[in-house]
Parts: C-alpha cells; sequence; structure tokens
C-alpha cells in the first residue's frame, strides 16, 4: 500500500493496485522545467524524485530518459548520474518514494480501520492523479519482467503486509470471521478501490452511492467480519 524527496512525494500513496496511499496533488500532466542554478544537494534530491515521478507518470518507464528526467528537474544529466546510474535505478527509487511503510493505524474497529482506509483513498482531493499513477504503473509493468519485479517488492508486498497487519489486529479482537484467509481478506478490501480508481479515471458511467465508502466498508464487512 525512506524519508527522501519531497513532501508531497513522500504523501503519496494513497493506493495502488492494492489499494493504499499515493503522491499529493501536483500537475503531472504539464511538463514543466524548473529553474536552472547552483541548488543544494538536498534541493537536487527533491528536485530529481519529482521529476522522475513526474517523467514515469507522463512518458511511462518505456519513454522516459535520463536526459528528460534531467531537463524536468533543471540539473545536470551528471548530477542525476551521481544519485542514480540508471533508468531502472531511477524507477526503483520512484516505487520506494510512493512505498507507504507506517503499520494501518489503529481505529480501535475493523469497521472503523476499513472505512478509514477507504475515506482516505477515495475522498481524496487528488484521487484522479492517483488513478493515473496506478494505471500507469499497471499498463508499464504488464510487458517488463524487470519492472514488475521492482513493483512487486517495493509496492505490492508492502502495501499486502499493511492490510494483513490490520486483519491481524481484527483476527485478535476476534472480528474476523474464522474461515476467512487473510489473503482473501485482502483482496476484497484492495479490489474494490482498483476498479474505483479504473471508473474515475476512465470516467465511467457508473451509479456510485454519494455515501461510497461507507457503504463499501459495510459490503466489505458482510464479506470478512463475524
Amino acid at each position: 500500500m525512506k524519508q527522501r524527496p519531497r513532501a508531497s512525494v513522500l504523501k503519496a500513496k494513497k493506493l495502488d493496485a492494492s489499494g493504499l496511499k499515493k503522491p499529493k496533488s501536483h500537475d503531472i500532466a504539464t511538463p514543466s522545467r524548473r529553474p536552472r542554478g547552483r541548488p543544494t544537494s538536498d534541493s537536487v534530491d527533491r528536485a530529481l524524485a519529482e521529476a522522475a515521478l513526474e517523467e514515469f507518470v507522463v512518458r511511462g518507464y518505456h519513454a522516459m530518459s535520463m536526459e528528460s528526467i534531467a531537463d524536468r528537474a533543471g540539473v545536470s544529466k551528471v548530477s542525476l548520474y551521481r544519485r542514480w546510474s540508471s533508468k531502472s535505478a531511477v524507477t526503483a527509487e520512484v516505487f520506494r518514494l510512493l512505498r507507504e511503510t507506517k503499520p494501518a493505524e489503529d481505529h480501535g474497529s475493523l469497521e472503523a480501520d476499513i472505512g478509514s482506509l477507504l475515506q482516505q483513498s477515495i475522498g481524496s482531493r487528488t484521487v484522479k492523479t492517483d488513478a493515473k499513477v496506478l494505471m500507469r504503473t499497471m499498463g508499464e509493468i504488464a510487458g517488463s519482467p524487470e519492472l514488475l519485479a521492482m513493483y512487486r517488492i517495493h509496492l505490492l508486498q508492502p502495501r499486502i503486509a499493511q492490510l494483513r497487519a490490520l486483519l491481524e489486529r481484527a483476527r485478535a479482537r476476534r472480528e474476523l470471521r474464522s474461515d476467512m484467509p487473510l489473503d482473501l481478506a485482502c483482496s476484497m478490501i484492495a479490489g474494490p478501490l482498483f476498479l474505483y480508481y479504473l471508473t474515475v479515471l476512465t470516467e465511467a458511467d457508473v451509479d456510485l452511492p454519494s455515501r461510497l465508502p461507507q457503504q463499501l466498508t459495510q459490503a466489505i464487512l458482510g464479506g470478512i467480519a463475524k
């Protein structure tokens, strides 16, 4: 579902394919160049990380280049290569930045935990940007074993681990059905979020309730809770 570059990137992370967290609002659809100069090392790190994420979303892994990332960041290619030796290394860093490693907050009950998770994703003002990040990632990893492996290690596995921890808490509180496998329960939480992002991105004509997080929470609980 590492604290290096910008706060808005690190707040990413509100889903993803597994449904969890994604980057703060910024205009990723329009390429932009930052002012050139002699920035500090920390500001270069932030600029390069932001540029790499934007290039990944706008162009995709196969079309982006080290030159385009450096140009978008407003720094030299030398500065970029000092930090990452290849496009693959840059993308691994982007995935690490998108990763949310903190345990899901304990709100005291399975219903409250799921409700908070869904509200953060569905109620986010950056939901369309989040959907673009997710769908770009899904499209890119489909034809690249290397990219698929990076996604699995840096994003999918940590986010599944977050959901498992949430459900383990529910099991300890005896809120989860005893015959419910944890990974099946994870799928029942993450799956609807993935579909929701897809409908947002494609502007599909679907009739969703205004209180979607609350109603979706109740539907999920109907399948996994006691």
